[in-house]
């Protein structure tokens, strides 16, 4: 019985490194003002401006895109499809995804408690649960933007 390696399923989506990094542009301003901004400047009946929600529509879909795109199926992908430095790519961004929505959460932490201090604002039960869906794609998307920020361009034409 002859024993293969698994290869690495083939994604759904292979974009430029340019309009891969383009994307993940959308996906940071898209989810960080859709979804932050939106809190922000809900209505108090909980209401979201639709700008905003456009915003989070933009970066919604560009998540997905960047999601199904190679460089996020490399992120998903287990140990046996990936060759050893696909492997160490991957772990890194995945340790610098860590070490970002840590600093973040924990940015959001300080302001909770200086917020009370100076009677800042501080989001409502639908406007956290907004803050936290945003926390959470962003986390999703995030290893597979790093991979295409520190991917190496081929040519000239597919620098950023």
């Amino acid at each position: 019985m002859e024993r293969t390696m698994p290869m690495a399923p083939k994604a759904p989506l292979t974009l430029s490194l340019r309009s891969a990094r383009i994307l993940s542009i959308a996906v940071l301003a898209g989810i960080g003002i859709g979804y932050l901004g939106g809190a922000i400047t809900a209505d108090a009946d909980g209401t979201t401006p639709i700008g905003f929600v456009l915003m989070r529509i933009i970066g919604l879909f560009a998540a997905v895109a960047l999601f199904i795109d190679r460089r996020g199926q490399m992120a998903q992908s287990s140990d046996a499809l990936l060759d050893e430095r696909e492997r160490q790519q991957r772990d890194r961004a995945y340790v610098a995804t860590h070490q970002i929505m840590v600093l973040t959460l924990f940015g959001f932490f300080i302001w909770s408690i200086i917020a009370r201090f100076i009677d800042g604002w501080m989001p409502g039960q639908e406007q956290a649960l907004d803050l936290l869906s945003g926390f959470a794609i962003t986390s999703m998307a995030l290893p597979g933007i790093i991979l295409a920020w520190r991917e190496q361009p081929e040519d000239a034409d597919d620098a950023a």
